[in-house]
C-alpha cells in the first residue's frame, strides 16, 4: 500500500509524495497509514562498449563499465489508530529531512525520540 504506482527504478529524481490509507481490520477498526515516498540515488552499473568506429573484433578495446545514475523509491510510513494527517506528514517530514541533510544525529535516534514523545490529552491533567 506504500507504493501504489509500484517499485521501479527511474532515471530521473521524482517529486517526493505523500498520502494517507485506511485500513479496515476484521473488527471494522480503522488503522491509518501515513505514507512519506521519497526517491534516494543509487549507482547502477552498466556495461557500455566503447566506440570503435570500422575496427576489427579483434582489435576492440575491452568493454567499459560505467555507473549511471538510477533512482529508488523509499518510504517512511507511520501506523495509527488514530486520524492525525498533518501530525504525521509532520514527523514524516522531520524524519526525512534528518536523512536528507545528513545531520550529526542518526536516523535511528531521531525516530526513537519523536516514538518516546509524551503528549497530554487535550483538556487533562497537566503534568
Amino acid at each position: 500500500f506504500c507504493q501504489p504506482s509500484g517499485w521501479q527504478l527511474v532515471p530521473e529524481r521524482q517529486q517526493a509524495s505523500f498520502f494517507v490509507a485506511v485500513l479496515t481490520d476484521i473488527n471494522s477498526d480503522r488503522h491509518y497509514c501515513a505514507c512519506f515516498t521519497f526517491w534516494e540515488g543509487l549507482d547502477n552499473p552498466q556495461l557500455k562498449k566503447t566506440e570503435t568506429g570500422d575496427a576489427d573484433e579483434a582489435d576492440e578495446e575491452p568493454t567499459v563499465v560505467q555507473t549511471a545514475k538510477v533512482f529508488a523509491p523509499k518510504s517512511l510510513v507511520v501506523v495509527s489508530r488514530l486520524d492525525y494527517t498533518e501530525a504525521f506528514r509532520n514527523c514524516l517530514g522531520l524524519i526525512y529531512t534528518v536523512h536528507v541533510d545528513s545531520l550529526s544525529t542518526p536516523l535511528e535516534t531521531v525516530i526513537g525520540n519523536l516514538l518516546t514523545c509524551v503528549i497530554p490529552i487535550a483538556g487533562g491533567s497537566q503534568v
